[in-house]
């Protein structure tokens, strides 16, 4: 059996804030801070996340599904790259 390997959560994690540095003109540094003392919520609206997400799928290479799951996890950073994970681990991948 072959076994998939990818970005692990804190990669993909890595990647979200750096997204969220460029996309909020700021350092990643201060992106961190502000997710660590707010609960790791993604601190955008729902048209921004989507932008993310799109840039994200770009970069790791993943098709995201759109499920209910995944509109839950866009609110939380570690949730969102856990479903990003879960979407490499099993190879949903897009063309």
């Amino acid at each position: 059996m072959e076994r998939v390997t990818g970005p692990t959560v804190e990669q993909i994690v890595d990647v979200v804030v750096r997204l969220l540095a460029l996309e909020r003109g700021q350092e990643e540094a201060e992106v961190r801070a502000e997710l660590e003392e707010g609960g790791w919520e993604l601190p955008i609206d729902s048209l921004r996340i989507v932008e993310i997400l799109t840039r994200l799928e770009e970069e790791l290479g993943v098709e995201i599904p759109a499920d209910v799951d995944s509109a839950r996890a866009m609110r939380s950073v570690r949730a969102f790259a856990e479903i990003v994970r879960d979407a490499v681990v099993t190879g949903d991948r897009s063309a």
